[in-house]
Parts: C-alpha cells; structure tokens; sequence
C-alpha cells in the first residue's frame, strides 16, 4: 500500500525528471551529449525574411540580422537569391541608402542589422510570383566565413 509520503516522493520525482528533460531540450545537443564546447559558427544570421513585390514591381526586399560571432571583423561581400538574377546590398549611411562597391563589414563580435528603413537586399526582377507563405533560398558570402545559405520566408512587412 502507497503511503501519502510514498506519493509525495514519487510526484516529485515526476516533476524532477520532466524538468530536467525541458532542461536537456534547451541545451545544444552537443554540450548535452558531453561532447565539450558546442562549434560556434563565424557568422550567425538571423531573423530573416523577404517581403513579395507590390505591383507593378518585380522587386522584393530582403531583411535580415547577421552576427559576427568572431573576434576579427568579416565582410558581407555578395548576395545571390534562388528567387531573382539579380540581389543587390543597399546599406544606409549618413541617412541615405547606398550600394556599398566592396560590401559591408560587420564588426568583430559585432551586428549587421538590416531592417526596414535601414538597410535590404534588394532581390530584382523576381522569377515568377512570391506569395506569403512561400521561402527564399539566400546565399551570402563572406570574405572570411565564405558562404552562408539562409532561408527566409516570405511575409508582409
């Protein structure tokens, strides 16, 4: 027969186990595994996504966050889009928008934040048609890190 203590230390137990399972479920497999110190990539980009043309234009903008997890500066030097032939950087410097010729660097521990208002990836004269819901294939280039393939899906801004 179960005692109330019996069922107290089991209930705990219960919660101990699924609490560490939240916990494993949060760390990086790797370190979870034992395997040491997760690989940190050179360059983490994030929160990417592309927004569909407005009629008439053919042209959709690209957002996105890259960190340079690095301690020495890297440079984002191209950007090729599955979705158009051409993808173009537009950074904005001294309030206005501009090409950069040789790219943009990004800091060494530092960010690149392109946002509305603030810097895209101009993806021109889209294949076909982008809908909400549909992704991008986006291949950044580095001079250090070297390529880098994003998925970003398309959504309004």
């Amino acid at each position: 027969m179960r005692t109330p203590r019996s069922a107290a230390l089991g209930g705990a137990a219960v919660v101990v186990l699924g609490a560490a399972g939240l916990i494993r479920g949060a760390v990086p497999q790797s370190l979870a595994a034992g395997g040491g110190a997760a690989p940190t990539q050179p360059i983490v980009v994030s929160n990417a996504y592309v927004t569909p043309p407005f009629p008439p234009s053919r042209n959709a903008a690209a957002y996105f966050t890259v960190t340079n997890t690095t301690g020495r500066p890297d440079r984002l030097e191209s950007v090729v889009s599955g979705a158009s032939p051409e993808a173009v950087l537009h950074v904005t410097v001294n309030g206005s928008m501009q090409v950069p010729a040789d790219g943009v660097v990004i800091p060494a521990n530092g960010r690149l934040v392109l946002s509305v208002g603030h810097g895209h990836v101009m993806i021109e004269n889209v294949f076909g048609t982008l809908r909400v819901g549909d992704n991008v294939n986006l291949t950044l280039t580095f001079q250090n890190a070297g390529d880098v393939e994003v998925n970003a899906p398309v959504r309004r801004p």
